[in-house]
């Protein structure tokens, strides 16, 4: 699945092991382009996944393509 709007992965301290990692390696699995972003201080709400510039929390694959 290939999608046009942005999306964009944090990897920060906290949202890596939380989760992060396993968004961003599941989007590379589909073929879907993201880039990735280190803290933005939503820490408490990690992973955090920005789609079209809103923001996700507490992520799943789901959330992030539908």
């Amino acid at each position: 699945m290939v999608t046009k709007t942005k999306i964009e992965v944090c990897l920060g301290q906290n949202c890596k092991p939380y989760g992060g990692q396993d968004l961003a390696d599941e989007l590379k699995k589909q073929g879907v382009p993201f880039t990735t972003f280190d803290c933005r201080s939503l820490c408490t709400y990690a992973p955090v996944v920005f789609v079209g510039g809103k923001a996700k929390l507490r992520a799943n694959i789901d959330a992030v393509v539908k």
